[in-house]
């Protein structure tokens, strides 16, 4: 019996240690979800694409989020679905964007750099299928 109640008090203290191990949402990810709740398409790819390699494309990117809010109308929040490091220096975030009519799945692909995280690359889809790994849709 003592056993058994050992090693539940030892489940339960660990609980807390494994989730503070879970990589946490990169600052450019938020903010630019952040800029999208209060400033629209264009200032998310702004925020996102602040410092990044792929900086010419925010131009379509911003037209293709506008295309997504006339279909679902505006966008009203976000949840982080899980946050996958990629070795120490990159990591991607699943992620699905609320519309009022319905959500938007999408990753994001962030680097740390010395000072701060970048955004590589990032992908969406109204479609969860073609954005969320099998695991995460029960496959």
């Amino acid at each position: 019996m003592r056993a058994i109640i050992s090693a539940l008090c030892l489940t339960i203290a660990t609980v807390p240690a494994l989730r503070s191990q879970t990589p946490a949402l990169p600052g450019v990810v938020r903010a630019g979800l952040e800029a999208y709740k209060v400033s629209g398409a264009y200032s998310a790819v702004k925020t996102w694409l602040a410092n990044s390699a792929i900086v010419e494309r925010s131009g379509s990117t911003a037209q293709a989020f506008q295309k997504a809010e006339q279909a679902y109308g505006r966008m009203v929040g976000y949840e982080t679905l899980e946050v996958v490091p990629l070795g120490t220096h990159a990591s991607r975030s699943y992620m699905i964007i609320l519309y009022e009519k319905g959500p938007i799945y999408v990753w994001f692909e962030c680097y740390k750099t010395k000072d701060d995280w970048i955004m590589t690359s990032f992908l969406f889809n109204a479609k969860a299928d073609l954005i969320l790994p099998p695991k995460m849709l029960g496959h």
